[in-house]
């Protein structure tokens, strides 16, 4: 069973490449290049007293958020530091051309415990310990288990249309007697499914003739009639599996996924 929630939020994002901070107070040995960073949007609860400094983005030429967000990473990388907290966001002005991004950072144990929401990624599959919500006692007593992923467009210079699909970690629950391996598939191809959907949304948008007088207008209607058809087929996968429990049908639903997410490689994220 799953439960499907959908951000649709066309902003204009113009940002740049972050510079370190003076204010850093704690020296660290540098971590992996490869090593995970989690971060934390302004609005995620976080408590750690000891933090290892303060970063900021600053105003140097155009770059996009994604490029802005790898840049902290790195250089909470070369601090010693695994989480990135935004503490401070402004939008462009009449006197800065990029975002403005004002972070503090941490060495934390146990990293993805702190998380709220990540990406869909081929390497990444869900575990229970991404399911951080709690059902709710008493209520839909039925359901064993209840998947979040949220499809969502974002509007960057160019015009650029970025399309994302995210895991909601506290909009997300199980049940903790349905635990299982077989359940745990069932929610990883909800998961896979609003992939797919957003690979063929990045397609069609790659084949529209954006302009920014129009990028907004066909990047929204496409977004929405996508999304249409992507209900449509979560409720039809829940339908013809019966919520996973149903082997045969289950299998085959796992091979056309895999099937669809092979032939969209090319607009994986």
């Amino acid at each position: 069973m799953k439960q499907f929630l959908y951000a649709f939020a066309v902003i204009c994002l113009y940002s740049c490449t972050p510079k370190l901070n003076p204010g850093i107070t704690t020296n660290r040995p540098p971590l992996a290049d490869s090593a995970f960073v989690l971060v934390l949007d302004e609005g995620d609860r976080f408590h750690f007293r000891d933090e290892i400094g303060t970063i900021n983005s600053v105003d140097n030429g155009a770059c996009t958020y994604d490029e802005a967000i790898d840049k902290l990473k790195q250089i909470a990388r070369s601090k010693g530091a695994n989480l990135v907290k935004i503490t401070e966001y402004k939008k462009p002005d009449y006197k800065n051309n990029c975002d403005r991004i004002t972070a503090k950072i941490y060495k934390v144990d146990n990293v993805k415990s702190y998380e709220t929401k990540f990406e869909w990624s081929s390497t990444r599959k869900l575990t229970w310990d991404d399911y951080k919500g709690t059902p709710k006692p008493g209520q839909d007593t039925n359901v064993a288990a209840t998947t979040s992923c949220r499809l969502g467009l974002r509007m960057e210079p160019g015009p650029n249309v970025v399309i994302t699909n995210e895991f909601i970690c506290y909009q997300s629950s199980v049940r903790p007697t349905q635990r299982k391996p077989a359940l745990l598939v069932h929610e990883q191809l909800h998961f896979d499914l609003c992939e797919v959907y957003a690979r063929k949304l990045r397609k069609e948008l790659a084949a529209a003739h954006l302009t920014v007088q129009n990028a907004t207008a066909v990047s929204g209607n496409a977004f929405l009639k996508m999304h249409t058809l992507y209900k449509e087929r979560q409720d039809l996968y829940d339908e013809e599996t019966n919520h996973g429990l149903d082997p045969e049908p289950q299998a085959r639903w796992q091979h056309d996924i895999a099937a669809e997410l092979a032939a969209f490689t090319a607009y994986a994220r």
